[in-house]
């Protein structure tokens, strides 16, 4: 069975399908045909050979103009060279803006082929195909795109709507069980800011969940997808409601740049989850119970939930200043107050935390989640 969902940005008259099902990368020739004359298909080396040379002999075979392009498989390689040089490779084959790029794979993917979409030619129709569960709860949905630099995660990009998402569940059977519960993590995360039930159906059903039991999936997968798009519809450029999105990920991303990249997003997230829900609790905002359901249900999903080394303090504090929540170089946080609810301290939807409170936060991520 497919699901619909239709994302409409109440500030420009854009209006885009999320189609949900099994099954859907051989159907979409017709609808591709209506876009442009000739395709881009953008994806890494992992997917090309899973579904890339498959997704273009079929689209070939439809009929359609269609060129497959793929960069090494890594958030490492989430940079500006990598972006010039797939720039390159279309210009190359003499693409123009009659073009649709069509992005297939993860988070790393969907980020830097919707970048390019959005700056080739001064702009080209843009397909998201994520093929990994992170990149169907999160990356294709919303029209962020970025690339990462030394200063930091996302730090260059802009967003950029795309004219459809097609996520096919059938693609997450290839998946290894470590980067199905790196997809989880923002699954939680949703959960956490928005929805006490779908919180919970992932707490009861995490063994079927793993197992890529269909129904299952389909049901959590769509849930959390609504809870983004009804988000991203409130609030296109992040200047309020959508900072929501965040919880977890300023913490999250100052631990990501600072292993190097080295620890993958989810896990890097699920930390941030846990220490910015412990910040909750020594503001007296959030009950330790509900601190220890967030610690259970993230160890439910095996996420190891351990940082790599120590950092010192100020090194972390330094990592979060450019955060893009931050304001003079302070870092800000979401906050919950249950689980299912978010603190709207006002329009800004995060809020400053006293130093003192942060570094004592840090102490304990140090203490309890250091491997060593």
């Amino acid at each position: 069975m497919t699901q619909k969902l239709i994302c409409k940005i109440p500030s420009s008259s854009h209006h885009y399908e999320i189609e949900i099902g099994s099954g859907l990368l051989n159907f979409q020739a017709q609808y591709l045909y209506s876009l442009a004359s000739r395709f881009a298909i953008i994806t890494d080396d992992k997917i090309a050979s899973l579904y890339g040379e498959q997704l273009q002999k079929y689209l070939a075979s439809s009929g359609l103009d269609v060129y497959l392009f793929s960069f090494p498989n890594g958030e490492q390689y989430k940079t500006r060279g990598t972006k010039e040089l797939l720039e390159n490779q279309l210009f190359e084959k003499k693409l123009g803006r009659d073009t649709c790029v069509i992005a297939l794979g993860g988070g790393v993917v969907t980020d830097i082929a919707g970048y390019i979409a959005a700056t080739y030619c001064r702009g080209v129709p843009l397909v998201m195909i994520p093929t990994s569960l992170l990149g169907m709860v999160d990356a294709s949905i919303g029209g962020k795109t970025g690339m990462n630099v030394p200063y930091g995660k996302n730090m260059l990009g802009c967003i950029y709507q795309p004219k459809k998402v097609i996520i096919d569940l059938s693609t997450l059977k290839s998946l290894p069980k470590k980067e199905l519960a790196n997809g989880v993590v923002e699954m939680i995360k949703h959960g956490l800011i928005a929805d006490c039930k779908l919180f919970e159906d992932l707490e009861n059903r995490s063994d079927q969940l793993l197992a890529l039991d269909s129904a299952v999936l389909e049901k959590v997968i769509f849930e959390s997808c609504r809870i983004k798009k009804e988000i991203v519809e409130q609030d296109e450029k992040e200047s309020g409601k959508r900072r929501l999105l965040n919880f977890g990920h300023t913490i999250g991303h100052a631990i990501e740049r600072l292993t190097h990249y080295s620890l993958p997003h989810g896990e890097a997230v699920a930390i941030g989850l846990l220490v910015e829900s412990y910040l909750s609790v020594k503001l007296g905002i959030l009950n330790q119970k509900s601190f220890d359901r967030i610690k259970k249900i993230l160890l439910q999903y095996t996420l190891p939930l351990r940082l790599p080394s120590r950092f010192p303090i100020q090194t972390i504090l330094d990592a979060m200043a450019l955060d893009k929540k931050s304001l003079r170089g302070q870092p800000r946080f979401v906050m919950i107050n249950a689980i299912g609810s978010s603190l709207a301290c006002d329009s800004s939807y995060c809020t400053h935390v006293e130093e003192s409170l942060i570094k004592n936060a840090l102490h304990w991520m140090n203490d309890d989640l250091c491997c060593h």
